[in-house]
């Protein structure tokens, strides 16, 4: 659940407090709002998220407990976790009772800012707001990095086992249909390594040659490397100082192994994580129709659309066999259309015979660049891929 103010200007600060206690949400907001300090307000996880994801926030106010009788602090250091990987720099103040100093520090340890005893004092809160505002300056509207959705018993255990190797050097596969988040939980993990620069994204199959540097590699549809490649990325595994792999894969183990030598692998099975498609994981249908609606309606400065259980429940039945990719574009149409109905794809799919792979690659570049009025730049980066590589597609596919 969550709340937004949008009374104040553009230039003003924008803090997003996490709270399940209504009463103290509405002191909050009349505190800051005097002081013309725009306050977003979130009263669990998801929430909190959704409105990361979806506003320029510059500072968060964290209470750690959102669920009646909840005393340990796990939820909030699990969003604390959740929030850093988002967004790496971002200010978190902990807000916590006196009985949660440990709490606190167990905060800090995990990357909180500061932390604020309640009840607090009103100038003193203001006064610590103000000077880490001050600090870290503004976000100025920067986006943030697409949100990785865990409302299914899935899909937290995968993400549990991801955070638990992500500080390690073991190299990972992530295999699982095409547009089930297989880059998301990717940069999760690199997020969450000891690496501090940003890791080195290629596609294999419009690959070369390998990066030169090492750190992490983040190779896509690792199986269409080349031989030659196969045995240079072999090497450099094997080398002194070798980079960390991280491969995606729509195959299997099974059939990436036909695929790939046998060398190679030995470091791809290290660590396997794999993601089921959408429709068999119907709890995250409901809470990525819930983020994705508030996320296009702040995006596109349109009203959110009602989203009752009529509504979940025929979200539900539909297969989605493009996965979370096709379920976003379907609810942005809504967003957009402010009308709930079937986008003319899939009405389309529905009475036509179904479409080839390359029609569907078709369909997706195309897709990517009306959104993003052609913007190749953009469109490349929503379709994870490098700007000749979709040069190359669209002259495929004479766009």
């Amino acid at each position: 659940m969550r709340e937004t103010d949008t009374a104040h200007d553009a230039g003003s600060p924008c803090l997003l407090f996490v709270d399940d206690d209504r009463d103290i949400q509405v002191a909050a907001r009349l505190l800051f709002q005097r002081r013309r300090i725009k306050i977003l307000s979130a009263y669990d996880a998801a929430g909190a998220l959704t409105l990361l994801a979806s506003h320029p926030v510059d500072l968060v106010l964290l209470d750690l407990n959102y669920t009646k009788g909840a005393r340990t602090g796990a939820e909030g250091l699990a969003l604390l976790k959740d929030m850093l990987v988002l967004r790496r720099d971002l200010p978190v103040l902990v807000v916590t009772g006196h009985s949660g100093v440990s709490i606190a520090v167990e905060a800090m340890r995990t990357g909180a800012t500061d932390f604020v005893m309640k009840p607090w004092n009103n100038d003193r809160l203001v006064s610590l707001v103000t000077s880490v505002l001050e600090k870290c300056g503004h976000n100025n509207g920067v986006d943030a990095e697409p949100v990785l959705i865990t409302a299914s018993d899935a899909i937290k255990q995968i993400v549990s086992e991801a955070d638990r190797i992500a500080p390690t050097r073991a190299c990972v596969l992530i295999s699982g249909p095409s547009g089930v988040g297989k880059m998301l939980l990717a940069r999760r993990i690199q997020a969450l390594s000891s690496e501090a620069s940003a890791a080195q994204s290629f596609s294999a199959e419009d690959c070369d040659d390998l990066p030169q540097e090492g750190g992490v590699w983040i190779c896509r549809e690792i199986e269409a490397l080349s031989p030659t490649l196969q045995r240079r990325l072999t090497d450099r595994l094997d080398g002194s100082a070798p980079p960390r792999l991280i491969a995606l894969s729509s195959l299997d183990f099974a059939a990436l192994s036909e695929r790939l030598q046998p060398k190679l692998m030995l470091h791809l099975g290290m660590v396997s994580l794999v993601i089921p498609p959408l429709r068999e994981r119907p709890e995250d249908i409901a809470a990525l129709a819930s983020h994705f609606l508030h996320y296009f309606s702040a995006r596109h400065g349109l009203p959110e659309p009602q989203c009752d259980a009529d509504h979940i429940a025929a979200l539900q039945a539909e297969a989605w066999p493009q996965n979370v990719r096709e379920l976003r574009a379907a609810l942005e149409r809504v967003v957009i259309m402010g009308e709930w109905q079937l986008s003319a794809s899939k009405a389309a799919n529905q009475t036509s015979e179904p479409q080839t792979l390359r029609d569907t690659e078709k369909s997706l570049v195309e897709a990517a660049l009306r959104r993003h009025s052609f913007n190749v730049t953009q469109a490349a980066k929503e379709l994870g891929l490098t700007r000749p590589a979709l040069y190359r597609r669209m002259a495929r596919y004479g766009l």
